[in-house]
Order: structure tokens, then C-alpha cells, then sequence
């Protein structure tokens, strides 16, 4: 039980830091955006997203809003994400002349602005724990385009595709907290980003390989999406044991 925890006020004050590493890691990502170093800003990603993917369970396990009140690591996660989810691929976009000429600004823009809404939104999940609308995982996106070397106006289509989500209810996993084929999408999950991590190794050069299970990954956690908001899945909260034991994040 959380009250027979050791040391439960230390615990909760070092998750609570090991949370905002992520923001340091992001002014890392920024440097080397604005040094034009995609392998560097690109690795900085992606320890962020490992913090982000850990620091939620231990402050559920932790109880860490209970022990550590003053500190809100909801607000601080939005926080964070908002800086190395949002702003940091935005601007890798714009560095890298990801996206169609002439339209780059215009394209970022939307993307900052409909991803603000999303970060405000009061339902951003459903009772089991899926998305509703895109939430924000550029981070994730920009790169996986980047390394794929995907033309400009298919970059520029998928992400103002992504970002018109947001403003609706189109269902995303959750890969740590859908109980629904969790451990197929968490090692989908991991895989996405261990091949990511090493395509960018690999920069400049491109494997098949690589970009095969690029396309693959996210077109899985796309197919789940798909599944849940218009497939079979449309009335999951309907079917026993498919939400989350755990409560909302902390």
C-alpha cells in the first residue's frame, strides 16, 4: 500500500525532478536543432520520451500526488511535452526543410496551435485509457519522416492530417495504460523507437530494413486507432475487462 512506502515525500520529490529532466533534455534538442544536427536533436527526443514513458508508473506506484501535493506532475508532464513533444519537432521541421516551400510556417503554426488546444483539452483520454484526437506525439512523427526521407508534401499532408485530429475524437493508444493487446503495442512501442534511435545512428546512410519497420510500427498503433474509433473496438467500454486498472496519470 502507498502509506507503507519508505521515505514516500523523498520518492515523490524524485519523480517529480526525474520529470522535469525532460525539459532539460529538451534545451539540448533545441542547441542541436539550431546547430542543424538532426542525430543529436533526434537522440535528445527520444531520452525525453524514455523519461516521459517511466516517470508515470512510478508516481502511480509511488502515489506520488498524495505524498508530494505542491508539486502538480500533470501540469509538469503537459509542461514538458509541450516543449519536447511540440515546439522542438516543429522547429526540426522548419530547420531540416521538411515541409512543402512556402508553406512551412503556415503548416508549424497550425501544428503549435491545434496542439495547444489539445494539451488544454478536458477529455483527452476515454475510460480505457485511448486518446481521443492525436496527442501531440511529434516526437515521435517528425523523426520517423525525417529518417524516411519522405517527401515534402506527403510530410506537410501528414502532419496538418494529424493535427485536424486533435480537434476531434479519432482514438490513439495509449500504449502503457490500454489493457487491450498492451503487450503487442508496448513492444511495438519499443521497437519504433529502438529502430528509430539506430536509424539515426545510421544517418546519412538509409537501410530497407529500417525503413520497413519505421512504416510498420506506427502503421500498427494507426490500425489500432482505426479499430477503436469506427471498427469493432467502437464500443470497447461496453466489453468487460478492457479498461485500465490504473487511475489517470499524476
Amino acid at each position: 500500500m502507498p502509506n507503507d512506502l519508505k521515505y514516500p515525500v523523498i520518492k515523490g520529490w524524485f519523480v517529480h525532478g526525474f520529470t522535469a529532466l525532460g525539459a532539460v533534455c529538451g534545451m539540448f534538442g533545441l542547441i542541436a536543432v539550431a546547430d542543424g544536427n538532426p542525430r543529436e536533436a533526434i537522440t535528445w527526443l527520444a531520452v525525453a520520451m524514455v523519461l516521459d514513458g517511466i516517470d508515470g508508473p512510478v508516481a502511480r506506484a509511488w502515489a506520488v500526488r498524495e505524498n508530494v501535493p505542491r508539486i502538480d506532475g500533470y501540469s509538469l508532464d503537459l509542461i514538458v511535452d509541450f516543449v519536447t513533444c511540440v515546439v522542438i519537432p516543429v522547429l526540426f521541421l522548419h530547420r531540416f526543410a521538411m515541409l512543402p516551400e512556402g508553406w512551412t510556417l503556415l503548416i508549424g503554426a497550425f501544428v503549435l496551435f491545434t496542439s495547444a488546444l489539445w494539451m488544454s483539452r478536458t477529455d483527452q483520454m476515454t475510460d480505457d485509457h485511448f486518446f481521443n484526437g492525436f496527442p501531440c506525439e511529434w516526437n515521435m512523427v517528425v523523426p520517423t519522416l525525417f529518417l524516411l526521407d519522405s517527401p515534402a508534401w506527403l510530410t506537410g499532408l501528414v502532419c496538418v492530417v494529424l493535427a485536424l485530429t486533435q480537434l476531434g475524437n479519432w482514438k490513439f493508444v495509449h500504449p502503457m495504460r490500454v489493457v487491450h493487446l498492451r503487450p503487442l503495442t508496448v513492444s511495438v512501442t519499443v521497437i519504433w523507437l529502438t529502430v528509430m534511435l539506430i536509424g539515426t545512428a545510421d544517418l546519412p546512410g538509409r537501410n530497407d530494413i529500417i525503413a520497413y519497420l519505421l512504416v510498420a510500427c506506427p502503421t500498427y498503433i494507426v490500425g489500432l486507432g482505426v479499430w477503436r474509433t469506427i471498427g469493432a473496438g467502437a464500443g470497447i467500454d461496453d466489453l468487460p475487462g478492457v479498461v485500465s486498472e490504473q487511475p489517470l496519470a499524476t
